[in-house]
């Protein structure tokens, strides 16, 4: 169907005064490539006429959010999996992202991340799926972030931000776009392959790859370096950027989380301790070295705190004492004290 738009109908919908129909007709209308032309020249010729147009305006910002919001709402995708799942990205056409940009340009957003990107985030003890609008697949871990660019993924790199954990499986296109997963300035995953973890948390970035290709660009003391990676390889850096390089039979056990399993090789009650802390907001204080450096293996499901902590209770043979919002596990020699907040 052809929709004939005017001018008129045009400086309504950038002025947030088209009806419903009106703005069903534009957004049909901003598809067809043959009127990014007349859009862009309409587009400007608005914004002149606007001089009492603010451009950090807090309410015009947070109602083009808004906006932007209620389009991607529209066009969600069925849920890959029965967890909490956030919804997918619409797809922006380049003249959609063009016109954005100018306005991002003429306003002087350009450098605010919210409405740069959208953010998936998850809370601790939650795990959720999505798919990217390029057909990639996500598993994002709890309490971790990912930041995928609004309108800029169609470009020539895919590229997104992660701060904690997640599991991708990549979408290869046709046009052979690269696909960067970056944790920080100085770290950044390009996948040449299919299926991999990442690990980014504040006391180690970890990769796991259990198919295709991927290559890590890293920095050491002020050299830049790179690495391609295998399946079947965990490469961990630490908080002092040392990087190691080790062979894992089952790298897919790195995303075990996904099925809220923990599966632990001789691991210490201090790495425990910490991930307590990352995955269910639990503080927990060491106070005996001796116990700190237990260790535990096995497959264990844990769905909460307490489901960890009675694994070690059980495992370790080891007392818990309820104080409180306060929690003390403890032997004969020591004990380790455990604040929730």
């Amino acid at each position: 169907m052809e929709h004939l738009i005017s001018k008129h109908i045009l400086f309504g919908y950038l002025s947030g005064r088209a009806t419903p129909l009106e703005k069903q007709a534009v957004d049909e209308w901003l598809k067809q490539e043959v009127n990014g032309e007349q859009f862009h020249h309409w587009l400007l010729e608005w914004e002149l006429l606007q001089p009492q147009y603010v451009p950090d305006s807090e309410a015009a910002f947070s109602a083009l959010l808004q906006r932007i919001d209620e389009q991607e709402e529209k066009e969600v995708s069925p849920p890959l999996r029965s967890i909490p799942t956030v919804q997918r990205l619409p797809h922006f056409n380049w003249q959609v992202a063009a016109s954005i940009t100018i306005l991002l340009c003429l306003s002087g957003w350009l450098l605010r991340k919210p409405l740069l990107y959208k953010t998936y985030q998850t809370d601790y003890g939650q795990t959720s799926a999505f798919t990217l609008s390029d057909g990639s697949h996500v598993t994002l871990n709890a309490n971790s972030n990912l930041l995928v660019p609004r309108f800029a993924f169609d470009g020539t790199t895919r590229e997104v931000l992660l701060e904690g954990e997640a599991e991708f499986s990549v979408r290869h296109t046709h046009d052979h776009r690269r696909f960067v997963v970056r944790t920080s300035d100085e770290f950044q995953v390009e996948v040449l392959g299919t299926e991999f973890t990442v690990y980014a948390r504040p006391r180690a970035t970890r990769v796991a790859l259990s198919r295709g290709k991927i290559r890590l660009d890293y920095t050491e003391g002020t050299r830049k370096r790179q690495l391609l990676m295998k399946p079947g390889e965990l490469v961990t850096m630490n908080e002092a950027g040392t990087l190691t390089l080790q062979k894992i039979e089952k790298p897919e056990l790195q995303s075990a989380w996904k099925e809220q399993r923990f599966v632990f090789n001789n691991t210490s009650v201090q790495e425990i301790c910490a991930l307590l802390h990352e995955n269910f907001g639990v503080i927990v204080h060491v106070a005996d070295s001796k116990i700190a450096e237990r260790t535990i293996t096995g497959n264990f499901k844990a769905q909460t705190a307490d489901d960890l902590l009675d694994i070690l209770k059980e495992v370790l043979d080891l007392h818990i004492r309820k104080e409180k919002n306060k929690l003390f596990l403890h032997n004969s020699e020591s004990s380790i004290n455990l604040i929730y907040q």
